[in-house]
């Protein structure tokens, strides 16, 4: 299969050559933008997601002083089940209520 180059690249040019376009859509330009803390949960063998992403995200946050959570559950794949469900939706629920 061919993959051909998007629209928006031909509209606007790569990310090298035109990173103040770019920049406007990164979310991580607009993190420190966050006022309220994070939580993510992340299952270790995620097949969809790679981990590091989830990693990569928390530490950003730290970097510019946001509170931030980050939950790893081992053997859980991208859609939680079992112990690992029961236990993010119980971590979940403790953090809305202490920061509503």
């Amino acid at each position: 299969m061919k993959r051909s180059t998007p629209e928006i690249v031909h509209r606007y040019g790569n990310p090298s050559a035109n990173p103040t376009f770019w920049n406007q859509l990164d979310p991580y330009s607009f993190l420190a933008d966050i006022s309220g803390p994070v939580q993510l949960h992340h299952g270790t063998v995620d097949e969809q997601v790679p981990i590091d992403l989830s990693r990569h995200l928390a530490q950003e946050l730290h970097d510019v002083s946001k509170s931030v959570e980050l939950f790893e559950y081992p053997e859980a794949n991208h859609n939680f089940s079992g112990s690992a469900f029961n236990l993010a939706v119980q971590r979940s629920v403790d953090f809305f209520n202490k920061n509503l």
